[in-house]
């Protein structure tokens, strides 16, 4: 654990001097995060009003399916433009993945603590983890809705953590706090093995049965 909590510590520092390079050019109408153009987009609109429409076009079962493959190409792009400005080669895959959780939260979409830690680079990689402020779950509660939400946050984890790894990563939700329980959990694995991990009592246990770590940005102090 002394090795993990100082690659933490370690992608915390490299990952505020990326965020620092976060600009705003209303003149040119542009947004960009280290020189990488963004569109600022409501949490709403991704969470509630998007999934809706897509229920509606789609149907109920391709749905969320749409929406985990929307967030794997971003987390995909965001881990390939991180990687390549702050020089995180391949040598590096278990660092590489570390610091998807940070720019998870930088990006809004929620904090992580890490409750199993075991990125072997073949089809035993297993990641479990726990958010307790996804965005989606937060607007799926607003909303009234009371069933699994965050399979963009899912699709995300997966994207970043296929190009840390060059793995075909999936991520499954577990538990949402969207249907009622205190956090959402997600497990990562190779696309092979996800479904086996699924029946593995190790990813079912109450979070005070893990030692927990988290692996997200410090929170402001209340005012």
């Amino acid at each position: 654990m002394t090795q993990l909590s100082a690659l933490i510590a370690r992608a915390l520092d490299d990952m505020c001097e990326y965020q620092e390079r976060f600009t705003r050019d209303p003149g040119h109408a542009q947004v960009s995060l280290a020189g990488v153009p963004h569109a600022l987009v409501p949490t709403h609109v991704v969470a509630s009003d998007l999934p809706r429409e897509l229920v509606e076009i789609l149907g109920a079962e391709l749905a969320p399916a749409v929406m985990y493959r929307f967030g794997r190409l971003i987390g995909l792009s965001h881990a390939a433009a991180f990687f390549a400005d702050r020089k995180i080669g391949m040598t590096e895959p278990q660092y590489r993945v570390l610091t998807g959780p940070f720019h998870f939260a930088w990006a809004g979409y929620g904090d992580v603590q890490l409750l199993l830690w075991e990125p072997k680079l073949d089809e035993d990689f297993l990641v479990l983890w726990e958010s307790d402020n996804s965005f989606s779950a937060r607007e799926a509660l607003n909303d009234g809705h009371r069933s699994r939400a965050c399979h963009l946050q899912a699709g995300y984890a997966a994207g970043w953590a296929s190009e840390a790894t060059g793995l075909p990563i999936d991520v499954q939700e577990i538990a949402c706090r969207a249907e009622g329980v205190s956090y959402c959990r997600f497990a990562m694995a190779h696309r092979d093995r996800v479904s086996l991990w699924m029946s593995d009592p190790r990813l079912h246990r109450p979070t005070k049965q893990y030692e927990v770590m988290p692996v997200s940005m410090p929170r402001a102090a209340s005012v």
